[in-house]
């Protein structure tokens, strides 16, 4: 027998005099049907009959319902009498409850383990998280960000793998993202403990391991912009190669770039309300990127109109009180909130006075007894300084006793500003610990002006050419603005008997100079200038080869007019070899490839059209060092050791010096002889040593070693032995094996 529905819907009835008769009938035929199944138990009242009869696919069933209600007598006649006996009241139909959310949703998540290519269980060297919410996967797997949509059937897991972002890491944190994106693909169940998540297998086997990650606090993080209000109830991202940050300070202080200034102002925060005061700001007019200026005025204007804010999937978001988006923000991974302790491990000693200084002496401007001024206690007295920092240059020497007129302080209270006529713009700064402040608790915060960039060797429109006798190299140089830290990466040259090296160029790194010595090749993340560019040292002139960020490790042909890189730009995770005329082209469109085969870290031979490369068989074993010719063929394998990297030719072509980690669990420099593969270690400290290059008579290596606890320019005889630094390299080097040394022949 066919349902009434099905009936229903295959002879629709449209008017209003059918829609009644039916809606009639049908009622007795469910009432009969009601009482002869339950005769106890009287049907439920008319209009609840209505309702059920009315199906969601057929809007005449809805009209029926609404426009032609059943008359008295009819609904007396389809409702039987009821009978003497009492009957209890009909239990209503469940009502279904919305499906709840499962406990692996809406957290975000931080991967603690994973099972990787070879079946054992792994820490993660580079944060993984993933976020699972209405069906899509986001999330990060250490390098790329990704997205994958999944299914729940109880605790029963489907996932099905989407794209990713095609960023290129170091070799350790690709291999962790390959494998925690393959376990994803397997994942057959989850089972959430405690605020554990586990993903697992159709065997049950643990794939993945997760603890629910904390959201950033508003102090927590330097918040970079994504997306600002235009000021016109408009909703815009950044313009391209500009950047806008916000960092909000626990003493109330909010600082940061604008795109063009440095800004600072103050805020307060009630619950999820916040209040930002007015803005002041550097004075810098910037021409670049168009647009750049407009942009700047609208955010700083819009910033305190800001309400409330909101922090969910590591987002920061203002909102206006009428709920209008102000600015959108993530966490900026490549800066940190300096910590207190750093802080006040600085203020230990924040700027001290070397005795022999040559520095000239400098006089503050006389200051009335009633105005805030200061005194300088340090007894060699106090550098004066254009920005609170001790990045910024020294303009003198202010000596003990000193006084002067204070006229403001920096965001973290640390440096105080005085007025000081010889100093550019009339203004110096000095180091709060030398000095003894007097009426100075009201003076305004004062923004830090624009940091200097350092002098570089090449400079737009100035012909330069490089010395003899120099190694190249690149490392990351650490800057402070305030209590915003961030790096940056250069490429310096040294005299190869030492001494003090000079910055060649900023923002770039991997240096490989032309045989010429006439053009300077290098890796660029530069937001405009990605991949492989360069500088023309005759005219400073900026020159662009390739315009892909996974385009890396620059060298060039022995005949100048060809370099080949490594880039795993495909999107299928693979490095490969290309090989690019050396010729600037201003528009991607115009730079032509050829794409050689599987590796990376190419090196040219200096005595024929072959290169050395880092790679495996055509079925991904047999890992090591290859020679290939520069057509694409001849592949033979020259070393077998999986870690074997950045080899380099010595200059007769005979041997390649290379770095290895897996043949005794430490980055050391080897040497393979070309014609019969055999390999002979330089190197024997517990300290990595590695990104070698060899010098142009082949009779010396240099190399990047973090000997003594400190990083540094290292070189040692090319057979191996005594090694001598050459200079040492400030700091830290968080990527050292992105880094790159050029020993120009």
């Amino acid at each position: 027998m066919e349902s009434i529905e099905t009936v229903y819907g295959e002879q629709p009835m449209k008017h209003p005099t059918q829609r009644k008769t039916f809606l009639l009938i049908a009622m007795l035929l469910l009432a009969l049907v009601v009482s002869a199944c339950a005769p106890e138990t009287p049907p439920p009242p008319t209009a609840t009959l209505v309702a059920t009869l009315a199906p969601t696919e057929a809007p005449a069933a809805a009209e029926a319902a609404t426009e032609a209600p059943p008359t008295e007598a009819a609904v007396e006649e389809a409702t039987p009498a009821p009978t003497e006996e009492p009957v209890e009241e009909p239990t209503p139909a469940p009502i279904e409850e919305p499906a709840q959310e499962s406990a692996l949703e809406g957290v975000t998540w931080l991967v603690t383990a994973y099972v990787d290519e070879s079946g054992a269980t792994a820490e993660p060297i580079s944060d993984a998280t993933l976020t699972f919410q209405n069906g899509r996967i986001s999330g990060n797997a250490g390098c790329n960000g990704f997205f994958a949509a999944y299914t729940l059937d109880g605790g029963d897991l489907s996932i099905t793998m989407g794209g990713s972002t095609l960023m290129m890491c170091e070799d350790a944190v690709m291999a962790q993202e390959q494998a925690i994106l393959a376990n994803l693909g397997q994942a057959a169940a989850y089972a959430v403990t405690d605020g554990v998540l586990t993903l697992l297998n159709a065997e049950g086997t643990a794939l993945l391991t997760l603890s629910e990650r904390t959201e950033p606090g508003l102090t927590d993080a330097v918040w970079l912009a994504t997306m600002v209000n235009n000021g016109r109830e408009a909703v815009t991202g950044l313009i391209e190669g500009t950047q806008i940050t916000a960092i909000f300070g626990e003493d109330g202080s909010l600082s940061g770039t604008s795109g063009c200034n440095n800004y600072v102002t103050s805020y307060t925060t009630d619950g999820d309300s916040i209040e930002i005061g007015m803005v002041a700001s550097t004075m810098m007019f910037c021409a670049e990127p168009e647009g750049v200026m407009e942009q700047e005025t609208a955010y700083v204007t819009m910033l305190p109109t800001a309400a409330t804010y909101s922090i969910q999937n590591g987002v920061l978001e203002l909102r206006t009180a009428e709920g209008a988006l102000v600015a959108s923000y993530i966490v900026d991974n490549r800066s940190v909130v300096a910590p207190s302790a750093a802080m006040e491990e600085a203020a230990a000693d924040p700027d001290p006075v070397i005795e022999d200084a040559k520095a000239a002496a400098v006089e503050f401007a006389v200051a009335a007894d009633a105005t805030p001024r200061g005194r300088v206690t340090a007894p060699l007295g106090v550098n004066i300084r254009v920005g609170p920092g001790t990045e910024f240059p020294i303009v003198g020497v202010a000596p003990q006793n000193a006084e002067g007129e204070i006229v403001g302080r920096s965001l973290d209270g640390r440096w105080w500003a005085a007025r000081v006529p010889t100093a550019p713009n009339g203004q110096g700064w000095v180091a709060a610990d030398y000095v003894e402040a007097i009426n100075a608790d009201n003076v305004p915060v004062l923004p830090a002006p624009p940091l200097p960039q350092p002098e570089t060797l090449i400079q737009e429109g100035q012909p330069y050419q490089m010395p003899q006798g120099v190694i190249l190299y690149s490392a990351s140089r650490v800057i402070r603005e305030g209590n915003r830290v961030y790096e940056v990466e250069d490429i310096y040259a040294v005299d190869a008997a030492g001494g003090q090296p000079r910055m060649v160029a900023n923002n770039a790194m991997q240096p490989a100079l032309s045989p010429d010595r006439g053009t300077l090749a290098f890796y660029s993340k530069q937001s405009d200038k990605l991949g492989i560019g360069g500088y023309d040292a005759a005219t400073g002139r900026r020159l662009r080869f390739s315009a892909f960020i996974e385009d890396q490790r620059p060298r060039w042909s022995p005949t100048g007019d060809r370099i080949v890189f490594a880039s795993n730009r495909a999107g299928d995770r693979h490095w490969r070899i290309y090989i690019v005329d050396a010729v600037s082209q201003d528009l991607p469109e115009n730079m032509v490839y050829t794409e050689l085969d599987f590796g990376k870290d190419p090196d040219w031979r200096p005595t024929q059209e072959q290169l050395i490369i880092k790679g495996c068989d055509p079925t991904g074993n047999n890992c090591g060092l290859y020679t290939l010719n520069t057509g694409g063929a001849g592949r033979t394998q020259l070393t077998n050791v999986e870690s074997d990297s950045t080899p380099r030719w010595t200059p007769d072509g005979n041997a390649v010096v290379f770095m290895s980690e897996g043949r005794d669990g430490n980055w050391e420099i080897y040497r393979a002889n070309v014609a019969d593969g055999s390999v002979t270690r330089l190197t024997n400290d517990p300290a990595p040593d590695g990104l070698p290059a060899v010098s142009p008579d082949g009779s010396q290596i240099a190399f990047i070693s973090k000997r003594g606890g400190a990083w540094g320019l290292w070189v040692m005889p090319a057979t191996g032995g005594a090694a001598t630094q050459v200079t040492a390299i400030p700091g830290e080097l968080p990527d050292w094996l992105m880094q790159a040394v050029d020993w120009p022949r």
